[in-house]
């Protein structure tokens, strides 16, 4: 009898222990951005949009105007002794121009990546554009902290 109700009562507890991860779909910012402008690259600025768009028309009491200048620099950091490049530095610079009904704030933001060179282009532009949403995900984290303390 008692292997009948620890068979019926241990699946029960189990199963509805109602978990939830913490930072599943919960939006609770205490702010909404107004209207977003861009200059500088427009491949980040496309994945600025993506990530921004979400928090764009809340209906929040602390409404921000953002002006998003953004850069994307691939720069050689080292070469072999024929003068091939082995290494790039990969920096994304994003300056963020924060404006709340009379005061403005400025933040800059960079990022840097070294990667290798690749024989296969291909594979190199496949990993530095992964590693350029990556390096963009990090920089709006940091944002978006940022903008919720303000």
């Amino acid at each position: 009898m008692k292997k009948y109700i620890y068979i019926l009562l241990v699946p029960f507890l189990l199963l509805n222990c109602d978990y939830k991860p913490i930072y599943s779909k919960k939006n609770n910012t205490n702010f909404s951005i107004e209207k977003i402008g861009f200059k500088g690259d427009k491949e980040i600025n496309n994945l600025v949009n993506k990530k921004l768009k979400k928090y764009q028309n809340n209906n929040n009491e602390n409404k921000f105007f953002i002006e998003i200048t953004s850069s994307y620099t691939k720069n050689s950091q080292s070469k072999n002794l024929s003068g091939k490049t082995t290494n790039y530095l990969i920096t994304v610079q994003i300056n963020f121009d924060i404006t709340k009904v009379n005061e403005t704030k400025s933040m800059i933001i960079k990022e840097d990546f070294l990667i290798k060179n690749f024989s296969d282009k291909f594979e190199e532009n496949k990993l530095e554009n992964i590693k350029k949403e990556n390096l963009v995900n990090l920089i709006i984290n940091r944002f978006l902290s940022q903008l919720s303390r303000m």
